[in-house]
């Protein structure tokens, strides 16, 4: 599901535009919801009005070729749109890639932001024919950070065709000494389903404010100063309590962090969509006129800025910065299973206040969304089945690289490639992780035979 800017549609046209799309976020098809309350409303007629049944009924046949054409219109897209995305995702592929990290990285955060920027453009809008008969769209791409009993690893999880050569080449760019292998089997084959030897739970977490207040960044690398490239005992890394609880698991433990992205951009007729849904920038601008209190005729002598407190002024800075940047819309789960005799269930407390460090309190942060699980099982789900089915679905889906909000807040974050880029890099030495895998010599440059299409 994802958030959007306003749109540049009349009010009732946008207004229905958005009530679609609210639905189409669900996975149900708008044409048929559509048509039952359609049906709905016939039915109301026919309790509240003296009008005979076969009266509303002559009128719904005789108007149906304005309506009908409407609903089927809607029912064919959606399905049309549905299967061909599906029929491109699928000649896809999908691949897993390890990051090896080597002894000392001295590159900042930025490096990683600019893999990110890479990809954003790589995953630029299509033309028609590509966008209607071969269904391309901006694909996922899996930014996973896991501990295997306490080993922890950096994996992208890419689309194989177009873009696998494409992550390659653009971490060695970034990155030089690392080294990059294909898993021939995907990490996750490791955890099976198995209720009877394991226990799961699943997290999913985003930025804690939502809908027009999504575009207030978190605590970014620039904020902790690593964009001026620190040296290693003075790097203050936010990444470091969550490789600290990676690499603290035990026998049979296993915990995964995913960031499932996709480019946030407007979405337009070119891009596969009957509304126009701006991108996020307008709902920033939005921001920053409300913190500067914005009455046009004062603000054009400037005591708009004059009123702001240092906190609000800096708070506009990093709006304004966010601005600047390459929007994703970003799905963030938490994944942990254990066998019986191993579980460890502060585990989960830990893995929902992993990002702390990145909260600003008058701006942004990462919190929890929804977990697998019911706050009152004794009567939400006694018999446990629910939340047994639930866990097993998040588990099918994190291997599928799938996300599915639960509730009105779990719709994922659109983040910018500076906040995503404080949540996933590569760690320098100043993280002293002794369980976080890191090779002993450094790669000087990029295979010379690496495809680069």
């Amino acid at each position: 599901m994802s958030q959007h800017g306003g749109g540049g549609s009349p009010p009732g046209v946008s207004q229905l535009e958005g009530f679609t799309k609210w639905l189409s976020g669900f996975g149900v098809n708008t044409g048929i919801v559509l048509a039952v309350i359609g049906l709905c409303l016939f039915a109301y007629l026919f309790s509240t009005t003296i009008v005979s049944s076969n009266a509303i009924l002559s009128f719904a046949v005789a108007s149906s070729p304005l309506w009908l054409p409407y609903i089927l219109f809607f029912m064919w897209f959606e399905s049309w749109m549905g299967y061909i995305q599906t029929d491109a995702k699928l000649k896809l592929g999908r691949v897993s890639l390890e990051i090896l990290i080597p002894k000392d990285i001295f590159k900042s955060p930025l490096a990683m932001e600019n893999i990110l920027t890479q990809l954003f453009q790589k995953a630029s809008p299509d033309n028609l024919l590509d966008t209607y008969w071969g269904g391309k769209h901006p694909p996922y791409f899996g930014l996973e950070l896991i501990s295997t009993e306490g080993n922890v690893r950096f994996i992208i999880s890419t689309p194989e065709k177009k873009y696998k050569n494409y992550v390659e080449n653009s971490f060695y760019s970034q990155y030089p000494g690392v080294e990059i292998r294909q898993l021939p089997v995907d990490y996750t084959a490791a955890v099976p389903w198995d209720p009877q030897k394991y226990g799961y739970m699943s997290i999913h977490l985003g930025k804690k404010k939502v809908g027009d207040k999504m575009g207030f960044p978190i605590k970014t690398y620039v904020d902790f100063g690593l964009d001026k490239d620190p040296k290693e005992e003075f790097k203050n890394d936010p990444m470091s309590t969550m490789i600290e609880l990676l690499g603290s698991l035990g026998p049979g433990e296993h915990l995964w962090f995913q960031f499932l992205i996709r480019v946030h951009r407007e979405e337009n007729f070119g891009t596969g969509s009957l509304g126009t849904h701006k991108d996020w920038r307008d709902d920033i601008q939005a921001q920053i006129d409300t913190l500067m209190g914005r009455d046009k005729a004062e603000d054009e002598q400037g005591f708009g800025a004059l009123r702001l407190t240092d906190a609000e002024k800096d708070r506009v800075k990093s709006l304004e910065r966010a601005k600047t940047k390459f929007p994703f819309q970003v799905q963030i789960r938490a994944f942990y299973a254990a066998k019986l005799d191993n579980i460890d269930y502060d585990r989960i407390g830990q893995a929902i206040t992993v990002f702390q460090a990145t909260e600003d309190h008058g701006s942004n942060g990462i919190g929890y969304k929804w977990r697998a699980d019911f706050d009152w099982n004794m009567w939400q789900d006694p018999s446990g089945k629910k939340r047994t089915h639930l866990k097993m679905e998040e588990l099918e889906m994190y291997k599928k690289r799938v996300y599915e909000g639960h509730n009105s807040r779990d719709v994922g974050s659109i983040l910018t490639t500076e906040e995503i880029a404080t949540l996933f890099h590569l760690p320098g030495s100043a993280i002293k992780t002794p369980n976080l895998v890191r090779i002993p010599s450094a790669r000087g440059e990029a295979p010379s035979n690496l495809p680069t299409g």
